[in-house]
C-alpha cells in the first residue's frame, strides 16, 4: 500500500544529530558524587538544593569536580544513578547534608549563605495570593554568589559550622533581583516556582537563571530579557492559562519540572551518544486490518517532564500508566517532552522509548514544551521563536525518530495556527502531521481537519481532536470510555474512511468503562486502562491504530 511506502522515505535516524540544540548549559562529568539522604523538611530541601547548584556551577567553571545527589528510594532514580556511575567510573560518597556542607565550604564550592523566610501563606500550593518569595530572591543571589540558601530559623546552625552571611533575600524584591543583576543573570533559560517547592532550584543555580514566583511586573520582565524560544524551568503559583499565555507571547515555553530530583546530575549525560535515545518502532509500523473508521488514543500532558521522571514508568502511578501490565494490548500513543528528556535525563527517555511494545507510539506532546504555538512570540512581533523552536524540533525528530506533533492552540484552527502548523510542516522534513487540540475545550474541532504545505511540497494533515476520554465535566464530547466507544461507533463513514483522534485526559478516574468516579483511589482506573475499555467496545469495522499509521493513512487517502 502507498502509505507503508512512504515509511521507507523517513529521513533516517542519525545516533546523535550534529545540530541538535542545547537549551541548557552542559555539566561535565565529575570526579565524584556525594549522595546525602533525603531532606525532611523544605527548609533543608533549600539547604541540599542549593547545595548540588553550587557545586554543579563550580564544576561547570572547572573550580571543582564534584556533585549532590538526593539519595532517593524511589521510582528509577536509585537505578540511574548505578548505571550513570558505573557507565563513567564515577565514585559515589555518602554522608549526611551537614557533612557535605562543610566539605565544600572548605574546598571553596560554596562561599557562605544567604538568609530567606520560608512562606508560610495560608494559599494553598501553586495557587496565586499574597506570598513571601524571599526563597526566589534567595535562589538567584544564592546562584550568582555560591551561597547556600537557608531560612532564618536555620541560620544559627550554619553560622556555627563557620559559613559567613552573604545576603538577606528578605530585604530583596523579585523586581530588584532583576534591576542589580540583569547583565549577569541567564538570557537563555529562567525559572518560576512557588516559593514553598525546593525542587529544580539546583538546576536553576546551575544555569544562574532568574527565578520567578506567579504572573507580575517581575515575571512579564523576566520574560522579555530572554532570548526567544528558551525554556522555564519549573512551574510556578496561579492559574496556568495567567502563566502561560504571557510566556507564550513572549517565545518562552514552559517545561512542568517543579517535581524533578537530580537534574544536575542526571543532565550530564544530555545528547550523549552513548545513551540510545532512537525509537526502533518509528519505522516499523503495525498495519491494522481494513477499517471504516480508524481511531488513535493519545494520552495527555505529555509535556510533563516531572510526571515522566517520576509517576510515569515506576513509582506509585506507574501501574496507571507506562507501567499498565496490560500495556501493548491495544495501539496507543504516549505523548513525550522527548526533547526536554534528552537533556535533562536522557535515562529517563531511553528507558521509555527501549520498553515499548509493536502497539506503543510516541508524539512530540506540545511540540516538546507547553506554549500556545498560535501566540509563541506574538509580543516580539515576529515569528522567529516559531522558526527557532521548529528548526530545533527538527533535530529531536530526527534523533528519536519520533515525527508526530501534537499542540495545544487557543484557537486551534485560526489564522496564527494556521501560519504555526506551516511553519512546522516546512521546517520538519518527514514530519507526518499535526494533532491539535485547543486549551479550552480539548475538543473544540470536533475531529476536523485542514492541509498545509510540507518540507517537500507535500500536504501534511492538521487533525483537531474529535472526542476526549475526560471524568466529570459538563462539555458535550468529554465522557466516560463507553460512551466515548459509543459515540464512534454511531459515525458514519460514508464513501470515505473516517479518522479520529481521541485524547485520554492523564488524571480522570473511571470505576467501571461507564462510570466517571472522584478519585483514583479504591481501584478505580485511570490513564491506559480507560483506552482499553474504550477500545474493546469498538465496533470490527472501527479499529484503534497508532498515531503514525493514523496520519499515514489519512495520506494516503488524500
Amino acid at each position: 500500500m502507498p502509505w507503508l511506502i512512504a515509511t521507507m522515505l523517513m529521513p533516517a535516524c542519525t545516533t546523535l544529530a550534529d545540530d541538535v540544540f542545547r537549551y541548557y548549559p552542559a555539566i561535565p562529568l565529575p570526579g565524584e558524587i556525594i549522595c546525602v539522604p533525603p531532606p525532611a523538611t523544605a527548609e533543608e530541601g533549600m539547604v541540599m538544593e542549593s547545595l548540588a547548584g553550587a557545586a554543579a556551577r563550580a564544576t561547570m567553571e572547572g573550580r571543582a569536580s564534584v556533585l549532590v545527589w538526593e539519595d532517593l528510594d524511589y521510582g528509577a532514580y536509585p537505578r540511574w544513578l548505578q548505571e550513570l556511575s558505573e557507565a563513567h567510573s564515577i565514585p559515589l560518597r555518602r554522608m549526611s547534608l551537614g557533612d557535605a556542607v562543610e566539605e565544600l565550604s572548605r574546598e571553596g564550592v560554596i562561599k557562605g549563605y544567604v538568609v530567606y523566610r520560608h512562606d508560610r501563606s495560608e494559599r494553598p500550593l501553586h495557587a496565586a495570593g499574597p506570598m513571601d518569595d524571599s526563597a526566589n530572591s534567595g535562589t538567584v543571589i544564592a546562584g550568582l554568589r555560591s551561597g547556600l540558601l537557608v531560612e532564618e530559623s536555620l541560620e544559627d546552625r550554619y553560622q556555627r559550622l563557620g559559613l559567613r552571611k552573604l545576603a538577606d533575600a528578605r530585604r530583596v524584591s523579585l523586581e530588584e533581583c532583576l534591576d542589580r543583576y540583569d547583565q549577569v543573570l541567564s538570557r537563555r533559560v529562567m525559572c518560576v516556582l512557588d516559593p514553598r517547592v525546593r525542587n529544580a532550584r539546583s538546576m536553576a543555580i546551575a544555569c544562574r537563571s532568574m527565578v520567578c514566583s506567579t504572573a507580575g511586573d517581575a515575571y512579564s520582565r523576566a520574560l522579555r530579557r530572554c532570548e526567544p524560544d528558551s525554556p522555564v524551568l519549573g512551574w510556578g503559583a496561579g492559574d496556568e492559562a495567567a502563566m502561560t499565555i504571557p510566556s507564550s507571547r513572549a517565545g518562552l515555553f514552559q517545561t512542568a519540572t517543579n517535581w524533578c530530583h537530580n537534574l544536575t546530575v542526571l543532565s550530564i549525560e544530555a545528547l550523549s551518544p552513548g545513551i540510545d535515545m532512537h525509537w526502533e518502532g518509528a519505522r516499523q509500523r503495525p498495519q491494522a486490518p481494513p477499517a471504516d473508521h480508524y481511531v488513535n488514543f493519545t494520552i495527555t500532558d505529555g509535556d510533563n517532564i516531572q510526571w515522566a521522571m517520576g509517576n510515569f514508568q515506576e513509582g506509585g502511578g506507574g501501574p496507571h500508566y507506562y507501567g499498565n501490565p496490560r500495556r501493548g494490548e491495544v495501539p496507543y500513543t504516549w505523548g513525550l517532552p522527548a526533547a526536554g528528556l534528552a537533556q535533562l535525563s536522557p535515562r529517563t527517555l531511553r528507558d521509555i522509548l527501549r520498553d515499548a511494545t509493536p502497539n506503543d507510539d510516541f508524539v512530540h506532546y506540545n511540540g516538546g514544551g507547553y506554549f500556545y504555538p498560535d501566540l509563541y512570540g506574538a509580543d516580539r512581533g515576529d515569528d522567529e521563536a516559531l522558526l527557532r523552536h521548529a528548526r530545533r524540533l527538527r533535530a529531536y525528530c530526527d534523533l528519536t525518530g519520533i515525527r508526530v506533533v501534537t499542540f495545544n492552540f487557543q484557537d486551534w484552527d485560526g489564522p496564527d495556527a494556521r501560519r504555526a502548523c506551516a511553519i512546522f510542516a516546512r521546517e520538519i522534513p518527514g514530519l507526518l502531521g499535526i494533532l491539535a487540540f485547543q486549551y479550552y475545550p480539548y475538543s473544540a474541532g470536533e475531529g476536523e481537519m485542514y492541509w498545509v504545505r510540507g518540507a517537500e511540497g507535500e500536504a501534511v494533515p492538521v487533525v483537531s481532536c474529535r472526542k476526549t476520554i475526560w471524568a466529570n465535566t459538563p462539555r458535550p464530547n468529554d465522557a466516560p470510555p463507553a460512551q466515548v466507544a459509543e459515540a464512534l461507533n454511531g459515525l458514519a463513514a460514508g464513501d470515505d474512511t473516517l479518522f479520529s483522534w481521541v485524547l485520554v485526559h492523564a488524571w480522570s478516574a473511571f470505576a467501571d468503562p461507564e462510570t466517571s468516579a472522584a478519585d483514583a483511589s479504591a481501584g478505580a482506573a485511570i490513564g491506559y486502562l480507560p483506552a482499553v475499555w474504550a477500545a474493546e467496545r469498538l465496533d470490527p469495522t472501527v479499529r484503534p491504530v497508532r498515531a503514525d499509521e493514523l496520519l499515514l493513512r489519512l495520506r494516503d487517502q488524500r
